[in-house]
């Protein structure tokens, strides 16, 4: 009697070899180590847009501060907007304010904002910045501060100083991000 065909080419299991089953933990890690980094990147990109959509609250809260005053017949007090507290002009602080310090470098955590009260310059601390560049010495903060900008000529004869043309947050040093 024969044996059934089966049986005389050896037994087929129906599951994965071990060579099999690493490979296929090899192609997942590596699918699950991509996405990782994308998520990273896609983390990253929503961090830099919550930080621009700050400044555009700060730029246009001090315009509405500069228009107020002029309404109000005082500007003379508008220059006193370059030394002021940006996140006071807002109805409430930005995510992640911390408050006014007059310390060199204060201890925050990352993804905070804080005013620096020695410089006049506002401050926020990236928690995520592998693609942050900043121009010059300065670490890994962006730091904004408010210029004012009179006409072209700066003085009359008197000395005395040109018309009010306007203000705006600006970066202390250039950045670029992605």
């Amino acid at each position: 009697m024969l044996p059934p065909p089966a049986l005389a080419l050896g037994r087929r299991h129906a599951g994965l070899t071990l060579i099999e089953l690493v490979v296929v933990i090899c192609i997942i890690g590596v699918v699950a180590a991509l996405l990782l980094d994308r998520l990273r990147f896609y983390q990253e990109a929503a961090e830099k847009a919550a930080m621009e959509s700050t400044l555009g609250a700060l730029k246009s809260a001090l315009q509405l501060r500069i228009a107020a005053m002029l309404v109000n017949g005082e500007e003379a007090k508008i220059e006193s907007l370059a030394r002021a507290n940006p996140s006071a002009w807002l109805s409430e602080p930005p995510r992640g304010y911390r408050g006014e310090f007059r310390a060199d470098q204060p201890v925050m955590p990352r993804g905070s904002w804080y005013f620096d009260a020695t410089r006049g310059e506002l401050v926020y601390l990236p928690d995520l910045a592998d693609h942050l560049k900043i121009g010059g010495a300065g670490g890994k903060s962006l730091r904004f501060r408010v210029q004012i900008e009179f006409e072209p000529s700066g003085r009359d004869s008197a000395g005395h100083r040109q018309a009010f043309r306007g203000m705006r947050i600006v970066p202390v040093t250039e950045y670029a991000w992605f």
